[in-house]
C-alpha cells in the first residue's frame, strides 16, 4: 500500500512540473509572438535594465515615448546605459523615430552605418561619448534631420554626403578632432542657425564659405587655432545674435563692419592677437549683453560710445592694453552686472557716474593707474558682491561708507597709496570673505569690530603702519583661513586666543613689535601650513605644543628673543620645508631629530648660542638646498657627509670655531652657489674639488688658518662675481694662478706669502725679479721701464676702445640695420649684437606669418632656421615695448626666469633680444609641438603610448617640483596646461611660457592679479588673489587626467564635487581609447598612480593638495605590484585614497596599492645644468653657447 502511495506521489509531482512548464513556455511564446518589431529591437538590444521585461507596454519604459499609434517616435535611454551595446539596436526598425538622444551613454569606436536608416529623424544627439572616425556617409541619408550634436567626442573627419542635409539648422561639432584639410568648411547647409564648432585644431584662417551662411543666429569658433584677419563680409551675418572667436591667433584689427550686426547680444573676441584701437562701431550693438575683448594687444581707450550699449550685463576687457582714463558715460550702462578692467594701464579718477550703475554685482579695476580718492559714491551700488580695487594709487582713506555694501563678499584696496584709520564701518559688511588692506599707510590701532565678519576667509593687513593689541575678538572668526598682519607695529602679547581659529591654514605676524612667549594654544591650529612669527621681541622657548602641527611646512620665528634649548619634538614635523630660527639666544647642541626631516629645505640655525659639533646626520637632509649654521660657537670638524646634501645652494658656517682640514667631498656638491667658510680655524690647504663646484657664485675663507698655495682650479669657476671669491688673512703662499687675473686685492690681503698679480711686483712679498735677480739691478730697472710701457699701452687701448664702442652704439642706434653676414648665433663672442639681430630677421622674412607656429599669452612663435643649419623657435612681442609696458614686463620676465633656471624638463633658452623696433626670445625648437596639439591629433595621439604618458606627466611633475623645492625663492608658473607643456621629437615633455611666472617670496605677500588658462585654474583663484604653489599643483592635475584620458577631463572636474557619482565610473572606462589598453603590469601599476596622484591634484581645498615634491618623489618611489585588475578599480577609490596630507600620515594602502617612502636619490633628478653668462642691455642679441 505505502508502494502505491509513493508512486501516486511520484506521478503527481511529475504531472505538476509539466504542466507548469508548459504554461511558462506558453507564456514565454505570447511574451515574444506579441511584441512589435520595436519592442522586440528595444528587448534585444540590452539598452533597458533585465527586470523591464513587459514588452507589451514598452512605450512606457524609461526614455521612451510613442505617438498617438502606438509607435516609437523618441528614444532616450537612462545615462550610461548603452555603452558597448549601442551596435546591438537594430535602428530600421523604428521608422518613425522623430528625436534620438544618446548623449552620456559611454558610447565608444566608430558611428553606426544603420543610423542613416532612420530617415524621419529630425534630431540626433551623440554628444559627450568616446566616438572616433568619420561622421559616416551614411547620415547623408537623414534628409529630415534639424538638428545634430556630436559635441565632445573624437571624430576627425566629415563625409562629403554630410552636405546634402540641407534641412539642417543646428550643428554642434564641439570638442572633436576636425582640422581644416579632414573637414573643410565648405558646402555647409544653407539654413544653418546654430554653428558650433569650438575646440577644433582647424589651424586656417577663417574660411570665407562661412560668410554665406546668412541665417546664422549663433556662430562659436573659440579654441580652433584659427589664423589670418577676420573679413569684412562678416557684416553679411546680420542675423547674428551669438558670435565667439575666443582663444585664437585671429591677428590684425577688429573690423568696424561687426558694427553692423544689429542683432548681436554676445559677442566674444577674447584671447586673440588683435591690435589697434577698439572700433567706436561697437557703441552701435545696441543689443549686446555680453562683450568680452580681454587678453589682446589693443592700444588706445575704451570707446566712449560704449555707453550705447545700454543692454551690457558683461563687460570683460582685462589684459588688452588700454589706456587713458575710464570714460564717463560708462555711467549708462545701467543693467551692468559685471565690470573687469583688470590688468591695464588705465588713468585717472573713478568717475562718478560709475555709482549710476546699481546692478553691478563684481567691479575688477585691479592693477592699473587709477588715483585720486575712492569715491564714497560707490556706497549707492548696493548689489555689489566683489570690488577690487587693489594695486593702485589710490590715495586719502577709506570711505566709511564703504560698509554700507551688506552683499559685498571680496573687497581688494591693498597696494595703494590709503592712509588714515581702518574704518570701523567694515564691520557691517557680513557677508564679507575676503578683506585685502595691504602695502597701504593705514595707521592707528587694530580695528576692535572686525570679529564680527564671521564669514571672512582671508584677512590680509600687511605693510602697514597699524598700532596696538590684537583684539580677543579676532577669535570669532572661526572661518578664517589666512591672516597675514605682517610688518605693522602691533604690540602686546600674541592673544593665546588665536589658538580657536581651527581653520587657519596661514598666520604671519613678522615684522611686528610682539613680546612675551609664543602661546602653548597655537599648537591646536592642526590645519596650519604657513606659521610666520619672525621679526619680533618674542622671549621664551619654542612650546612644545607646536609640534602638533602635523601639516606645517613654514615654520619662520627667526629674529626674536628666544632662549633655551631647540626642542627635539621639531623632528616629528615631517612636513616642514623651511626652518628659521636664526638670530634668537638658544643654546646647546643642535637636535638630531631635526637632521631626520626627509622635505626641510631650508634650515637656519644662524647668529644663536649653539654649541658642539655639526652631527654627521646632517647628510640625511637629501631636500636640503638652504643651510645656515653660522654666528653660534660650533666646533669640530666639516662633516664629510654634507656631500649627500647634493641639493644644497647655499651653506654659511662662519664665524664658528670650526677646524681642522676642509674636506675635498665638499667640491660634490654641484649645486651650491654661495660657500661661506670665513672666521673659523680651518687648517691645511684649499681643496683642489672647490673647482668642481662650477655654479658658484661667492666663495668665502677669510679668516681662517688656510696653508699652501691657491690652486688653480678655482680659476674654473667662470660664474664667480668679482666680489664674491674672498682668501683673505690665512697663511696662504705662493703665486696667485693667472685663472684668477681680475679679481680685486682685497679677495687675496692678509696672506703674506702670496706673491703675483694683484700684488705689486715692488712690494716686499717674494717676486721672480727679486728672488732671482737681487744683483741685476740693471735689468730690473729696463724690466720696470718695459712693465710702465705696456701699463701705459694697455691703458691707452682701452680707452679707444671704450672710445669706438660709444661711437659705434651711437651710430647703431640711428642706423638702419644693414644686411647681415654668416655666422653662430649661439656664440656671442662672434660677432655683435647687430648681425644676430639681423640674421633672426632674414631667417624669419621679417617674422613673416608663414613662420608663425602658434601664440603665446603675450607674444607669437616662430619657427626659424639660422644660417649655420640650427632650427630655433622664437617668441617675439606682439607689440613694441614702448606702447605696452605690459607685455613688456612679461617678456623680461620670461627672459628674467628662463636665465636663472636649469632643469632637463624645462624649455631651454638661447638667447634674447632687446630692440627697439622688436624683442624676442630664442630657445630650443621643440618638434613636436604643443601636447595639446599632439592629443588632439589622433595619429600623433596613438604615438604617444602609455609609457610615453606617463613619462610626460612624471617629467612634468619633476619640472614643477624643482620650480616649487628646488628654487630659493620658489618659482610658480601659473599657467600649467597642455598647451604649455611642449614635446620634442622623442616626445619627452618640456615645460614652457613664464610670461605668467612669479616668484614665490616667503618675506613678502603674494599677491596677484588672475593669471593661466581657462579649465586649468584652481578653484580658489575664484575668490582669492593669493596665489600658492598649490594652483600650480591643481593645474598640474588637470594636465595629468588630459594625457590620461586623451581630452580635457572638464566633466570629470564636475563629477568631483560630488565623489559618490564616481563610485561606478572605472578608471578604465575614462583612459583614453585610441589606445589598446594597458596589458603590462608595470604599465598599469604606472596609469593607476599617475590617476590617483592627478585626483590628489585636483582636491577642492588647496592645503590638502599633494606638493609638486611628493608627486615627484611617488612617481620614482618603488611600489608595491597592484593586487586588483586596473577594471575593477573604480575613481571613487582613487579619490578617496588616503595620501597623509591631512594629518602628516603615510599613505595607507586602500586599493591593494602601496606607495612606499622615498628610496631614490633625488639629486640628479633635478639637478641643474651649468649657468651660462648673460647680460642684458637694450638693442643688443644676448645669447649663450650652445654646447
Amino acid at each position: 500500500m505505502a508502494f502505491c502511495i509513493r508512486i501516486s506521489m511520484e506521478l503527481l509531482t511529475w504531472a505538476s512540473l509539466f504542466f507548469c512548464s508548459t504554461i511558462c513556455i506558453g507564456t514565454g511564446s505570447t511574451f515574444v509572438a506579441g511584441a512589435t518589431p520595436e519592442a522586440l529591437a528595444l528587448w534585444k538590444s540590452g539598452w533597458w535594465n533585465a527586470s523591464i521585461n513587459n514588452v507589451a507596454d514598452h512605450c512606457s519604459w524609461p526614455g521612451i515615448t510613442c505617438n498617438g499609434a502606438g509607435s516609437i517616435n523618441e528614444i532616450s535611454p537612462p545615462d550610461f546605459s548603452v555603452g558597448e551595446k549601442f551596435g546591438k539596436m537594430n535602428f530600421s526598425s523604428f521608422p518613425n523615430l522623430v528625436r534620438l538622444n544618446l548623449s552620456h551613454q559611454g558610447l565608444n569606436g566608430s558611428i553606426p552605418p544603420q543610423l542613416g536608416d532612420l530617415t524621419r529623424l529630425e534630431h540626433l544627439n551623440l554628444s559627450n561619448n568616446n566616438l572616433t572616425g568619420t561622421l559616416p556617409s551614411s547620415l547623408g541619408n537623414l534628409t529630415q534631420l534639424r538638428m545634430l550634436d556630436v559635441s565632445f567626442n573624437y571624430i576627425n573627419s566629415i563625409s562629403p554626403k554630410f552636405r546634402s542635409l540641407k534641412n539642417l539648422v543646428s550643428l554642434n561639432l564641439t570638442w572633436n578632432n576636425l582640422t581644416a584639410s579632414s573637414a573643410p568648411i565648405i558646402g555647409l547647409p544653407t539654413n544653418l542657425s546654430h554653428l558650433e564648432l569650438a575646440l577644433n585644431p582647424f589651424n586656417c584662417s577663417i574660411p570665407s564659405e562661412i560668410w554665406n551662411l546668412k541665417s546664422l543666429v549663433a556662430l562659436d569658433m573659440s579654441d580652433c587655432s584659427l589664423n589670418g584677419l577676420i573679413s569684412s563680409n562678416i557684416s553679411h551675418l546680420t542675423n547674428l545674435v551669438s558670435l565667439s572667436l575666443a582663444n585664437n591667433q585671429i591677428i590684425g584689427f577688429i573690423p568696424s563692419e561687426i558694427g553692423n550686426l544689429k542683432n548681436l547680444v554676445s559677442l566674444d573676441l577674447s584671447g586673440n592677437l588683435f591690435v589697434g584701437l577698439i572700433p567706436s562701431r561697437l557703441g552701435q550693438l545696441t543689443s549686446l549683453t555680453f562683450l568680452d575683448l580681454s587678453f589682446n594687444s589693443f592700444s588706445g581707450s575704451i570707446p566712449p560710445e560704449f555707453g550705447e550699449l545700454t543692454n551690457l550685463t558683461d563687460l570683460h576687457m582685462s589684459q588688452c592694453g588700454l589706456v587713458g582714463p575710464l570714460p564717463p558715460t560708462l555711467g549708462h550702462l545701467t543693467n551692468l552686472r559685471y565690470l573687469f578692467l583688470y590688468e591695464n594701464q588705465i588713468n585717472g579718477f573713478i568717475p562718478l557716474e560709475l555709482t549710476n550703475l546699481k546692478n553691478l554685482i563684481g567691479l575688477y579695476l585691479v592693477q592699473n593707474r587709477l588715483g585720486g580718492t575712492i569715491p564714497s559714491s560707490l556706497s549707492l551700488l548696493s548689489n555689489l558682491r566683489f570690488l577690487n580695487l587693489g594695486t593702485n594709487s589710490f590715495e586719502g582713506s577709506i570711505p566709511p561708507n564703504i560698509g554700507n555694501l551688506s552683499n559685498l563678499e571680496l573687497l581688494n584696496l591693498g597696494g595703494n597709496k590709503l592712509t588714515g584709520q581702518i574704518p570701523s564701518s567694515l564691520s557691517r559688511l557680513s557677508n564679507l570673505s575676503t578683506l585685502y588692506l595691504y602695502s597701504n599707510n593705514l595707521n592707528g590701532s587694530f580695528p576692535q569690530n572686525l570679529g564680527c565678519l564671521y564669514n571672512l576667509l582671508e584677512l590680509d593687513l600687511s605693510n602697514n603702519q597699524i598700532t596696538g593689541r590684537i583684539p580677543s575678538s579676532l577669535s570669532n572668526l572661526s572661518n578664517l583661513r589666512s591672516l597675514d598682519l605682517s610688518n605693522n607695529q602691533i604690540t602686546g602679547q600674541i592673544p593665546p586666543s588665536l589658538g580657536l581659529l581651527s581653520n587657519l591654514s596661514i598666520l604671519n605676524l613678522s615684522s611686528n613689535n610682539f613680546n612675551g612667549s609664543i602661546p602653548q594654544n597655537l599648537g591646536s591650529l592642526y590645519n596650519l601650513w604657513d606659521l610666520d612669527l619672525s621679526k619680533n621681541k618674542i622671549t621664551g622657548g619654542i612650546p612644545s605644543s607646536l609640534s602638533h602641527l602635523s601639516i606645517l611646512h613654514y615654520l619662520d620665528l627667526g629674529s626674536n628673543n628666544l632662549q633655551g634649548f631647540i626642542p627635539s619634538k621639531i623632528g616629528i614635523m615631517t612636513n616642514l620645508s623651511w626652518l628659521n630660527l636664526g638670530t634668537n639666544n638658544f643654546t646647546g647642541l643642535i637636535p638630531f631629530t631635526i637632521l631626520h626631516l626627509p622635505n626641510l629645505g631650508k634650515l637656519c640655525l644662524d647668529s644663536n648660542l649653539l654649541e658642539g659639533s655639526i652631527p654627521k646626520e646632517i647628510g640625511h637632509l637629501k631636500s636640503l638646498q638652504y643651510l645656515d649654521l653660522s654666528q653660534n660657537k660650533l666646533c669640530g670638524h666639516l662633516p664629510t657627509q654634507l656631500e649627500s646634501c647634493s641639493l644644497l645652494k647655499k651653506l654659511n658656517l662662519s664665524h664658528n670655531s670650526l677646524g681642522g682640514d676642509l674636506p675635498s667631498e665638499i667640491g660634490n656638491m654641484k649645486n651650491l652657489y654661495i660657500l661661506d667658510l670665513s672666521a673659523n680655524n680651518f687648517t691645511g690647504p684649499i681643496p683642489s674639488t672647490l673647482g668642481h663646484l662650477t655654479n658658484l657664485t661667492n666663495l668665502n675663507l677669510n679668516s681662517n688658518h688656510l696653508k699652501g698655495s691657491i690652486p688653480s682650479q678655482l680659476g674654473y669657476l667662470g660664474h664667480l662675481q668679482l666680489d664674491g671669491l674672498d682668501l683673505s688673512f690665512n697663511n696662504l703662499t705662493g703665486r696667485i694662478p693667472k685663472t684668477l687675473v681680475g679679481f680685486p686685492l682685497n679677495s687675496f690681503i692678509g696672506n703674506p706669502g702670496l706673491y703675483g698679480y694683484p700684488f705689486s711686483s715692488l712690494t716686499s712679498s717674494p717676486s721672480p725679479f727679486t728672488q732671482h735677480r737681487k744683483n741685476s739691478n740693471k735689468v730690473l730697472r729696463h724690466v720696470k721701464i718695459i712693465l710702465l710701457i705696456t701699463i701705459s699701452l694697455v691703458l691707452v687701448s682701452l680707452a679707444l676702445l671704450l672710445l669706438s664702442r660709444r661711437i659705434n652704439g651711437a651710430k647703431s642706434k640711428e642706423a638702419i640695420l644693414s644686411p647681415t653676414k654668416n655666422g653662430d648665433m649661439f656664440s656671442i663672442w662672434n660677432f655683435d649684437g647687430r648681425v644676430a639681430f639681423e640674421d633672426i630677421i632674414a631667417a624669419t622674412e621679417d617674422f613673416d606669418i608663414r613662420y608663425c607656429i602658434g601664440t603665446g599669452g603675450y607674444g607669437s612663435v616662430y619657427k626659424a632656421q639660422l644660417p649655420n643649419g640650427k632650427v630655433v623657435a622664437l617668441k617675439k612681442l606682439h607689440r613694441r615695448e614702448s606702447e605696452v609696458p605690459t607685455f613688456d614686463r612679461s617678456f623680461r620676465n620670461e627672459a628674467k626666469m628662463l636665465t636663472e633656471i636649469r632643469h632637463k624638463n624645462i624649455v631651454k633658452l638661447h638667447g634674447f633680444c632687446l630692440h627697439r623696433q622688436c624683442m624676442f626670445l630664442i630657445y630650443e625648437y621643440m618638434e613636436r609641438g604643443s601636447l595639446f596639439c599632439v592629443l588632439r591629433d589622433d595619429v600623433e595621439a596613438v604615438e604617444l603610448d602609455w609609457v610615453k604618458r606617463v613619462n610626460v606627466i612624471k617629467n612634468t611633475a619633476h619640472a614643477l617640483c624643482y620650480l616649487h623645492h628646488d628654487c630659493i625663492p620658489p618659482i610658480l608658473h601659473r599657467d600649467i596646461s597642455s598647451n604649455n607643456i611642449l614635446l620634442n621629437s622623442e616626445l619627452e615633455a618640456f615645460v614652457s611660457d613664464f610670461g605668467n611666472a612669479r616668484l614665490l617670496d616667503p618675506d613678502s605677500s603674494n599677491h596677484t592679479t588672475l593669471a593661466g588658462t581657462y579649465g586649468y585654474i584652481a578653484p580658489e583663484l575664484a575668490y582669492t588673489i593669493v596665489v600658492t604653489e598649490k594652483c600650480d599643483v591643481y593645474s598640474f592635475g588637470v594636465v595629468a587626467l588630459e594625457v590620461l584620458m586623451g581630452r580635457h577631463p572638464r566633466e570629470l572636474l564636475t563629477l568631483l564635487s560630488k565623489p559618490y557619482s564616481l563610485q561606478n565610473v572605472m578608471l578604465s572606462d575614462v583612459l583614453d581609447t585610441r589606445l589598446s589598453p594597458p596589458r603590462t603590469r608595470n604599465v598599469i601599476q604606472s596609469i593607476v598612480v599617475a590617476a590617483m596622484l592627478a585626483l590628489a591634484c585636483l582636491r577642492a581645498k588647496p592645503k590638502s593638495r599633494p606638493t609638486m615634491k611628493y608627486v615627484s618623489q611617488q612617481f620614482v618611489a618603488c611600489q608595491k605590484q597592484l593586487l586588483k585588475p586596473i577594471s575593477t578599480i573604480s575613481l571613487l577609490e582613487l579619490v578617496s585614497f588616503d595620501l597623509g596630507m591631512e594629518n602628516g600620515r603615510e599613505p595607507q594602502p586602500e586599493i591593494a596599492l602601496e606607495l612606499a617612502k622615498l628610496n631614490t636619490d633625488l639629486g640628479m633628478e633635478n639637478e641643474r645644468e651649468p649657468h651660462s653668462e648673460v647680460s642684458c642691455h637694450p638693442d643688443e642679441f644676448h645669447g649663450s653657447s650652445s654646447n
